[in-house]
């Protein structure tokens, strides 16, 4: 049974959707998108603290992968610093940069409203998910190649796979998902395509939370929603997130990301269906 619209965003709603995001955000199945269904099918307004919260709880899941990744990030640092010492630090500093860029044109003029109008129309996210499942099932391989986790991919790949990344912007199109599949079929290795994702996810995530932290202060994001819940969301999606992460590491390398297809596919036509 679905809430009324705008539902007020209360301590329990908030830790269940802060686990949504702590699960969804690394599990190839687009967070956003069940952020976005979960709150049009509980009555939180996207335009409203239903937007604001989502990055919030991004920034849960982007701490998640802060801690897991620490080790690379400290070796990026010291590899900037000293080239001899880490080889592959400068390349990867490199990918990373070319494979932020496609998300300049976020700050177009009326993109950043396009998509939080898509988050309250069910049926588009149900479409995103198909897409993903799509996505999913067609880059999966049996037998996947294997190469050098560390090492950074191709600079022409980078940009590519910043692309699949700029499609995420879509709620329902997984970032992870997007990524990921986009490094298979360029031919990167699980492991090696998972690790340049999630790296590359934490510019993504630092510049959106950055902008939505601007923002509240500004005054410009809604000022009728306590503090508390949004705490709490944080809270509950770094936990959760932190876990979630570490087994869909483990997840990738050995069986892919095609289980993920069947349910992507049910709940995007469930979602295409009901509206």
């Amino acid at each position: 049974m679905l809430a009324s619209p705008g539902a007020e965003l209360g301590y329990g709603l908030a830790a269940f959707l802060g686990a949504v995001q702590g699960v969804a955000e690394f599990l190839p199945i687009s967070s956003s998108g069940h952020l976005s269904l979960a709150e049009a099918w509980l009555g939180v307004d996207a335009e409203a603290a239903g937007h604001s919260f989502n990055i919030v709880v991004h920034a849960g899941t982007l701490l998640a992968v802060l801690v897991v990744f620490r080790r690379d990030l400290a070796e990026l640092v010291r590899g900037l610093l000293d080239p001899q010492a880490i080889a592959w630090a400068r390349p990867m500093w490199l990918a990373l940069i070319i494979g932020s860029l496609p998300l300049g044109v976020v700050l177009l003029p009326g993109v950043e409203e396009l998509v939080v109008r898509m988050e309250g129309e069910v049926r588009w996210i149900g479409a995103a998910l198909i897409l993903t499942a799509a996505l999913l099932a067609f880059t999966h391989r049996s037998r996947p190649p294997t190469d050098d986790r560390a090492s950074a991919p191709r600079l022409q790949h980078a940009l590519l796979i910043g692309c699949a990344q700029l499609l995420a912007v879509t709620p329902g199109v997984s970032r992870s998902g997007s990524t990921i599949a986009a490094g298979l079929a360029l031919g990167l290795g699980r492991a090696r395509a998972a690790r340049f994702s999630f790296l590359l996810s934490i510019p993504a995530i630092t510049a959106a939370t950055g902008k939505e932290a601007l923002d509240l202060l500004g005054g410009d994001a809604p000022t009728h929603v306590a503090a508390g819940p949004f705490a709490l969301g944080f809270v509950v999606s770094f936990a959760v997130g932190l876990v979630s992460l570490q087994l869909l590491l483990r997840l990738i390398e050995k069986v892919g990301m095609l289980p993920f297809v069947p349910y992507l596919a049910v709940l995007g036509t469930i979602a295409l269906v009901v509206g």
